[in-house]
């Protein structure tokens, strides 16, 4: 009985290996075929120009004088509001040679340190700059319907306290602009 179990043989009855590779290359390109057919069939495709573009007609014969081009417009007049003024560098650095003269009641003088269109990150350098010990604030000012927000130093009594935060901005890598405005 022993022997008729070794003998047994299993019988696999339909099993093949798999599909060789040109069987489904074949029924790909099969299928390609008979969809671009329906496709074109039910006219789902864009149609394809025989005709051959029209020519245009020439131009006419006149010159036209060439209109002067327009100067371009330069809005930074008007976006720095009316009351700030840039002060000069020279002025700066030579406020550090003479005594301080004290400002007019309704002036001062401010660093603007950066300006950002996103108000996060001016909020990130005020904060910065208060590490540093400088008294800094965001201004939102809005220009041809984006806004932009400025991070401003100061206000500055005398043009040497604006020359010692300018000395401090500039070697923590900052180019800052000295403006003289009116007080509010």
């Amino acid at each position: 009985m022993a022997k008729a179990r070794a003998q047994a043989t299993r019988h696999h009855g339909g099993e093949r290996g798999p599909l060789p590779w040109w069987v489904w290359l074949l029924s790909g390109i099969l299928i390609g075929l008979g969809l671009s057919a329906i496709v074109m069939m039910k006219g789902w495709a864009p149609k394809l120009r025989n005709e051959a573009p029209t020519p245009t007609p020439p131009a006419a014969n006149e010159i036209k004088p060439a209109a002067e081009p327009e100067k371009p417009k330069y809005g930074f007049y008007e976006v720095l509001p009316e009351m700030d003024q840039v002060v000069p560098e020279a002025l700066v650095k030579q406020a550090n040679q003479q005594p301080a003269q004290p400002l007019d009641a309704n002036q001062r003088y401010m660093l603007q340190a950066a300006s950002f269109r996103n108000g996060a990150d001016a909020e990130s350098l005020k904060a910065k700059l208060a590490l540093l010990g400088l008294r800094a604030s965001v201004q939102t000012v809005a220009i041809n319907g984006q806004d932009y927000f400025r991070v401003r130093v100061g206000p500055f009594a005398d043009l040497r306290e604006l020359d010692t935060a300018k000395t401090t901005l500039e070697s923590n890598g900052l180019q800052a602009i000295a403006l003289k405005e009116n007080a509010p």
